[in-house]
């Protein structure tokens, strides 16, 4: 039964990828897991699993949704978040985010954070699971945010939300501002997977050119949100660490720093917020 599910999803993606997908789709139908099949070899599924399954075949294949949407959870940091075509799934490169907020936020006594962009939530409840911290995740989506208030409750996050697009409805100052920004350039949507542009447009893509225009609005009202030694975190798209960097020291933030990913790309940004500079 696996190898024909893996057979038929390595048609639309590459094998380690299939064997993944087909472990998913038969853990959410059956909640049978890798192990069991190990372990009884002959194991099956009844009718009902079968035709749900094939349904989902059918789904993942002819309309290329992810199948994350298709079992609606996805795993971030560990925990499994719900998930919709209302928000992004969230990605491993985003988990490099939260830690590198975290190393920030351990040297400080029980910040403030704020998560723009928030999504699922995945973000801002990782911070709040993680540190000792009280964190506000907003976005400009309302659905976006029930999917977050969902997550948080499912999770035991005490994380408040607000809808607002980015600053507008957002009050007091914060230890630290954090966003994964839209960053994917409309000129790059030919290069993207089916999958991708399945998720919701309005957090992947930008108007500009170069995809900056998201850092560039945040950067340029951060200060007014951000106490002195407040610090701005982003993640960053391909060939974007220089511009952003410059968008920085223009708007007169210092200790700039960016951290790459385990494939060496320029991952993460950070920089400080100072009054006295």
């Amino acid at each position: 039964m696996l190898k024909n599910l893996v057979k038929n999803l390595s048609s639309i993606v590459p094998l380690s990828q299939a064997v993944l997908e087909a472990e998913l789709l038969v853990e959410f139908i059956s909640g049978y897991k890798k192990k069991d099949f190990i372990l009884h070899p002959d194991l099956t599924l009844n009718k009902e699993q079968q035709d749900k399954l094939d349904s989902l075949l059918e789904k993942r294949l002819d309309e290329r949704l992810p199948v994350q949407y298709i079992i609606g959870e996805a795993c971030f940091m560990g925990e499994m978040f719900d998930v919709n075509p209302h928000v992004l799934i969230p990605r491993p490169e985003t988990e490099l985010l939260v830690e590198e907020v975290i190393k920030s936020a351990k040297n400080m006594s029980s910040p403030k954070i704020l998560d723009i962009g928030t999504g699922s939530g995945a973000i801002a409840i990782m911070l709040k699971k993680l540190t000792d911290c009280s964190v506000v995740g907003s976005d400009i989506s309302l659905p976006a945010l029930e999917t977050a208030k969902a997550n948080a409750k499912k999770l035991g996050a005490d994380v408040e939300f607000v809808c607002s697009n980015l600053f507008e409805e957002i009050s007091g100052k914060f230890d630290i501002i954090v966003s994964n920004p839209p960053y994917i350039p409309q000129r790059e949507k030919e290069n993207l997977s089916a999958e991708v542009l399945r998720e919701p447009s309005g957090a992947l893509f930008t108007e500009d050119a170069d995809g900056i225009e998201f850092y560039d609005k945040i950067i340029s009202q951060a200060m007014s949100f951000l106490e002195d030694g407040g610090c701005l975190f982003f993640e960053l798209g391909i060939n974007q660490s220089m511009p952003v960097k410059s968008l920085f020291e223009n708007r007169g933030f210092s200790d700039i720093k960016i951290v790459k990913d385990l494939s060496k790309t320029d991952r993460i940004i950070s920089a400080k917020c100072s009054y006295n500079t």
